[in-house]
């Protein structure tokens, strides 16, 4: 087990190269640069240089060849440095350090995406344990329906729709951000429905559950559907199995069957899947947090690469990036508790 950790561990870290080449090389490839963003579009063309020579952009990107004597004078070098220090860098239009951004925004998104995952989890596995055992009948083809709307939906207009009918219409849950403006709450831990429960204040939970609500089951919409689906076909492919009929000819119930027998070993697939849907999560954040003002990393993100602030944009998605690698480290490891037969060397 521990030299299969430390084995991802280092493959973990050659993928984070990998996106850090990738993602430098891909924010300088958009159209326009920090510099205009910055100081506007009417900037004269020497306050620009000068600006791009104070934020090191007129270097080149990856190797200086231009100077022999100092060719990891570059912008990519000078990056990787700051990384090897523990140093993110500052956003080039706030100038706030992207630690302090990632450490204010990044439990709003983790809030926002365990919500959006419980949600999934709580429909999803339910839903696909009844349509395998109850196959082909009218709540198979019911799971099976909603499955294919929910994979086929985009999530900006489901979070539209969502906001349309339950906020504007019905007027049932706030349509954007994470409190009311009524509420008062100082953060503990930045998952504000936990801050208030630790505070002793029912009604902030309350009103921070509200807010989640909406999109939560917009971001969940889709990973709902896939864990639906898997679980569904997963569950049927065990109850086909011999092991399955010898314990039925037993005697045993259905329920310990299914529960006991099949549905552990049919969870595999179901793991998997919840791992893969981590980053998916994070990158559908972007859109939900977009609609719903939710003061998370997507809307950080999409601010940033509006700005063309290359230093908020590689820190993030390096962080988004990370955070995904560890999720399916621990859905590895998990798959030896789920079977026993699995063992890592």
């Amino acid at each position: 087990m521990g030299s299969y950790v430390i084995r991802r561990i280092l493959r973990t870290v050659l993928v984070m190269v990998g996106i850090s080449v990738v993602v430098f090389a891909f924010v300088r490839s958009i159209p326009g640069d920090p510099a205009t963003a910055l100081l506007g579009e009417r900037a004269t063309p020497e306050a620009a240089a000068a600006l791009r020579e104070q934020l090191g952009l007129n270097k080149p990107w990856f190797l200086n060849l231009q100077d022999p004597a100092h060719p990891l004078d570059a912008q990519y070098p000078r990056y990787v440095g700051q990384l090897l220090h523990g140093d993110l860098g500052s956003g080039i239009k706030s100038n706030i350090p992207i630690r302090d951004e990632l450490a204010a925004r990044f439990p709003a998104t983790a809030e926002l995406s365990l919500a959006a995952l419980l949600f999934a989890l709580l429909i999803g596995l339910p839903a696909g344990i009844l349509a395998a055992l109850r196959r082909n009948s009218v709540w198979d083809n019911l799971a099976t329906t909603i499955s294919l709307v929910g994979v086929s939906m985009p999530v900006f207009w489901l979070g539209l729709l969502l906001t349309y009918f339950f906020a504007v219409k019905l007027g049932w849950l706030p349509p954007s951000a994470r409190l009311g403006n009524e509420t008062n709450l100082q953060p503990l831990t930045g998952f504000y429905v936990l801050d208030a429960l630790l505070r002793g204040q029912p009604a902030a939970a309350w009103d921070a559950l509200r807010h989640l609500i909406l999109p939560a089951i917009a971001l969940g919409s889709i990973p709902l559907a896939i864990i639906a689906r898997i679980t569904r076909s997963s569950l049927l492919e065990v109850l086909g199995q011999d092991y399955v009929r010898t314990a039925r000819a037993k005697g045993l119930g259905g329920r310990a069957v299914t529960l006991k027998h099949a549905l552990r070993n049919a969870l595999l697939p179901v793991v998997t899947v919840i791992g893969l849907q981590a980053g998916a999560l994070l990158g559908g954040a972007v859109l939900t947090e977009t609609i719903f003002s939710w003061p998370g990393l997507g809307s950080w993100l999409y601010d940033a690469i509006s700005q063309r602030d290359y230093p908020v944009i590689q820190g993030g998605v390096i962080f988004a990036a990370l955070v995904v690698s560890v999720a399916n480290l621990l859905v590895d490891l998990s798959y030896a508790m789920l079977d026993p037969r699995i063992q890592y060397r």
